[in-house]
């Protein structure tokens, strides 16, 4: 039996998700599109990032300062950047191909 409180209160999340956007912003498709980018951007760089610096580790050969990334994972961190990156490009082009489109039809 569920109680009568129950169904006139819902539990509340305090956990909000975190958005670079202000509250007002997170509606516009084009503001969602550019803070999606800075997020990809920002992880690409991240593991760009890690891949050189363990690639310049294994260089150097040094014990004292190891690799922070085994090979298999740096080889894993690089096709995971160049997935986002390819993601990136994808979108982008595809609202290209919508504003141009748009385009195309205000000026017929």
């Amino acid at each position: 039996m569920t109680s009568n409180f129950t169904q006139l209160n819902p539990p509340h999340a305090n956990h909000q998700p975190f958005s670079w956007l202000a509250e007002e912003l997170r509606i516009d498709a084009t503001m969602q599109f550019l803070a999606q980018t800075l997020d990809i951007t920002q992880g690409v760089e991240t593991c760009l990032g890690l891949v050189h610096a363990s690639n310049l580790a294994r260089e150097e050969k040094d014990p004292a300062c190891p690799p922070a990334l085994n090979v298999p994972d740096t080889e894993r961190l690089t096709r995971l950047a160049m997935a986002a990156a390819a993601l990136l490009a994808q979108q982008t082009e595809q609202r290209i191909d919508v504003l141009n489109r748009r385009y195309e039809q205000r000026a017929a």
